[in-house]
């Protein structure tokens, strides 16, 4: 997919014919006064055979563009201009945007048909697998004979690697991961030539992510079909994508082949997406990312809709509307495209003006608490809150078992895991909003045991949890003054009416939502989702805690909010002595910010040590396998799937290592005999039989053969 310029801009080679061609589209929601302008005049071209990937923050248009070429939208959306033409194999294009309801209905999946985001709000709940499958196929194809009907469901499934028997199971009986590979199936059922996924894999941990990622790029190269990628995520598009097209406040602002994206982003908005993920290669780098948020699309800045953000800014961005040209970077690559006044009339390469040349990030050195680790081991620090041999069972299910860990002041530890492997749950212990079945928590060395009187109101203030989702976690009937009140009055910290303004106003300033008064009268409705997790830790902050426990906190953001929001972390836990378990499924995230990482798999802890030698030398499986599944742009997803199945029922997990039906190193012993923690370096702990002899031995044979892809 290519931005067609005025100069009318090649195929890239090998991408094929054009099959879409998308010419001026707009797309506004409202009208008079209120309307707004969410796709404003984009021209974009597919070619068979490619891969496209539109990439922006939330608000960017990106999924209103592919609405809008599928004509999915619903009022008050409504398409104001442009032509959506599609080239078939034969005959003349035709124009989407006039096809008949009737005409339409017959394209949709037999030509075009999409991948959202959810599986489970997609695939019908009271339905069995086989049943939504036949009325796709029947609605298609009205004389198709039942057992035709049988054989083609059994031929989908089994073509994203489920088995046929479950297709006579609901979607609720399915993992996360297996729904969303019945959503894909459902997409190929009548052989489309063009499928949008729009953001497929946004929901699931990073190792079912690369599994269907994998999946996908495979049927696409034996099927042949083209894909629009939508998402949030630049690092992974990297990964997958032909062509990148970055789209900002409804606008195209740069088009380019992959590799000129990644190796010569030429706009700031771009180069700022690409420095809001952190690397598992390589030295650590401070993460620049991109300050402020996007603008309100019903008053959008004059000019470039992105110079109130941008560090290399004109003074004729705030009034000039730049437009979509060539870069003229080379002969071969006419195709790379820019909107932005940097270029107004320069010649290649980099712009002088740039505040902030490509490239030039600085390299940090150990985060913050790892120095103190060799203290911690010796006993010299004591931990303000420690797990000591924690368990917890739901009924049947050994949800967490047997876990052992300290926090430490001033220091980030990660506990990084797949969906299911017990995360939460340890949070919500340390909590005090389960009890534990066996073991105990200490905070200051004192054992947790009452849950009502002055000890236990001492626990809560002390330990704070903030939780995934903002939204749920603040009540939507209440000010954002009174979510900051509240725990100060309770804690007894404000009592007149000039402490809690000054409590508010301290606690705005420390999570960077100032002024605070165009803040405290809102409703936690109005607030965009960076700013509404920004508020609940504000709430957390204002009971004054020694420890916060942050249960994925950013994984519902932007890349460009997530970032702001792990440094506003990383920075409290600095200024205010703080002790921070920061859970996630994202390994690359815990290397950058924590001292310490713990991987958790199947309720235990398989792997703990100091960040870095937690990522540069893994020593459990497991911890390779998450290292392997993450997002990195300096390899390209082709199909290499790192296929190492599902995690084990809890109902009723596998003897032994509980990793060993899915390790590619599993031997006998392995089958039958739970392994100790065993020491592999300094700080540097594995439950893994391999290391029960020969650590050095086994570590270049884990280094030269475990690595998937």
């Amino acid at each position: 997919m290519t931005a067609a310029g005025a100069a009318g801009p090649a195929p890239r080679p090998g991408t094929g014919e054009v099959l879409l061609d998308v010419q001026g589209l707009s797309v506004e929601y409202g009208a008079g006064k209120g309307r707004l302008r969410a796709v404003d005049n984009v021209d974009v071209q597919l070619h068979r055979g490619e891969v496209l990937g539109i990439v922006g923050e939330s608000g960017s248009g990106k999924t209103t563009l592919a609405f809008a070429i599928a004509r999915l939208l619903r009022p008050p959306g409504q398409i104001t201009s442009g032509q959506v033409l599609f080239h078939p194999k034969t005959g003349d294009p035709v124009d989407l945007l006039t096809m008949t309801d009737a005409e339409l209905r017959a394209f949709r999946w037999s030509a075009l048909s999409l991948v959202f985001q959810s599986a489970m709000n997609t695939l019908n709940p009271v339905l069995r697998l086989r049943v939504q499958f036949a009325d796709v196929l029947r609605a298609h194809r009205p004389g198709i004979r039942s057992d035709e009907i049988r054989a083609r469901t059994d031929e989908l499934l089994q073509l994203v690697g489920i088995t046929p028997d479950r297709a006579d199971s609901y979607a609720h009986e399915l993992s996360g991961g297996m729904r969303q590979r019945v959503t894909i199936a459902l997409a190929l059922a009548l052989e489309p030539e063009i499928i949008v996924m729009d953001e497929p894999t946004t929901a699931l941990d990073v190792v079912l992510q690369r599994q269907i990622l994998a999946e996908i790029m495979q049927l696409q190269s034996r099927l042949g079909f083209s894909v629009i990628f939508i998402t949030h995520d630049l690092s992974l598009l990297i990964e997958l994508a032909d062509t990148i097209v970055v789209m900002y406040a409804g606008r195209i602002v740069e088009v380019g082949d992959t590799s000129e994206i990644h190796q010569s982003p030429r706009h700031p908005y771009s180069r700022g997406l690409l420095r809001s993920f952190p690397v598992l290669d390589g030295p650590r780098l401070r993460l620049v990312g991109i300050p402020g948020s996007p603008p309100d699309m019903r008053a959008l800045p004059m000019g470039c809709a992105f110079h109130p953000r941008c560090p290399d800014r004109l003074d004729r961005c705030s009034t000039i509307e730049p437009s979509l040209t060539g870069t003229g970077l080379s002969q071969d690559s006419p195709g790379h495209q820019v909107s932005c006044l940097l270029y107004d009339g320069e010649p290649l390469g980099a712009p002088p003006q740039l505040k902030v040349p490509p490239g030039d990030q600085e390299v940090l050195g150990p985060a913050a608490g790892s120095a103190a680790v060799a203290a911690q081991e010796a006993g010299e620090i004591e931990p303000i809150l420690a797990a000591v041999r924690l368990s917890k069972s739901f009924g049947h299910v050994r949800a967490v078992d047997d876990v052992s860990f300290g926090l430490y002041p001033g220091q980030i530890t990660a506990l990084v895991g797949e969906s299911g492997s017990g995360k939460s749950t340890v949070a919500r212990l340390l909590a005090n909003l389960y009890p534990p079945t066996e073991g105990e928590v200490r905070l200051h060395g004192e054992r947790s045991r009452a849950r009502y009187g002055p000890a236990f109101r001492r626990y809560v203030r002390e330990v704070q949890l903030v939780l995934q989702d903002p939204f749920a976690s603040l009540n939507p009937l209440h000010s954002i003054e009174y979510h900051l009140t509240r725990p100060l009055k309770l804690h007894g910290f404000a009592r007149t009416r000039a402490q809690v303004r000054e409590g508010i106003d301290g606690l705005m300033a420390e999570v960077s939502l100032t002024p605070p008064q165009h803040f405290i009268s809102k409703f936690p409705h109005e607030l965009s989702g960076g700013q509404r997790q920004r508020i609940a830790v504000a709430r957390a902050l204002a009971a004054r805690p020694a420890v916060l426990l942050a249960d994925e906190p950013v994984s519902m953001l932007d890349v460009s909010i997530r970032l702001s929001l792990l440094n506003l972390f990383e920075r409290l836990v600095r200024d205010r002595n703080l002790a921070m378990l920061y859970i996630t499924h994202d390994i690359a995230s815990a290397r950058q910010f924590a001292a310490n990482i713990m991987v958790m798999y199947a309720g235990q802890i398989v792997e703990s040590g100091l960040a870095e030698d937690v990522i540069q030398n893994p020593a459990h499986p497991y911890t390779r396998l998450l290292i392997e599944s993450s997002p990195q742009p300096n390899r390209r997803i082709r199909g290499e799937a790192v296929e190492r199945g599902e995690p084990p029922s809890m109902l009723a997990p596998p003897a032994g290592c509980r990793f060993h039906a899915r390790c590619p190193f599993a031997m006998d012993i392995c089958k039958t005999q739970v392994p100790p923690p065993i020491q592999v370096a300094a700080n540097h702990m594995a439950s893994c039989w391999l290391h029960s002899n020969d650590h050095a031995s086994v570590a270049s044979a884990t280094s030269t053969e475990g690595t998937a892809t």
